[in-house]
């Protein structure tokens, strides 16, 4: 989790704060001062052939794959998302046009909110949900 990803970023910051080539040694200042013959010249030719491989890039294109399909899906929401926006400002005008339910008869109710309001031709036991009436059948994939 969280602590996963604190550890890489630190790793990350401690790696970038390391030089990009191992540093220079000053070999003839080690040839003036030890005696041995060949020593700072088999060290120099070790030191010189190191070499430290930089780990190949295998994720930049699954990366890249990744952000245009979020890309793709983030186009898609904003589409559906202008699509519910322009239904909620039409149901937001009808809520504004409409009478505060305070001041609504049970007739206005009735006509405003036709689902919701009571049925004379179709009597509901309370408290009134559908999962509470009688001879009720839950809906395909719904929790039961």
């Amino acid at each position: 989790g969280t602590t996963v990803l604190c550890k890489i970023y630190f790793f990350i910051c401690r790696v970038l704060t390391l030089p990009e080539a191992v540093p220079k040694i000053q070999f003839a200042a080690y040839k003036a001062r030890i005696d041995a013959p060949g020593m700072v010249d088999d060290f120099q030719k070790q030191y010189e052939a190191l070499q430290i491989p930089y780990p190949a890039d295998t994720v930049s294109g699954k990366i890249a794959e990744i952000e245009k399909q979020a890309a793709a899906e983030t186009e898609v929401f904003i589409k559906e998302s202008e699509a519910r926006i322009v239904k909620l400002k039409e149901e937001l005008v009808r809520w504004e046009k409409m009478i505060p339910y305070e001041q609504m008869t049970m007739e206005e109710f009735a006509e405003q909110f036709p689902d919701d309001a009571i049925n004379l031709e179709k009597p509901t036991l309370w408290p009134h949900t559908p999962e509470d009436q009688p001879g009720y059948v839950p809906k395909e994939g719904a929790e039961a």
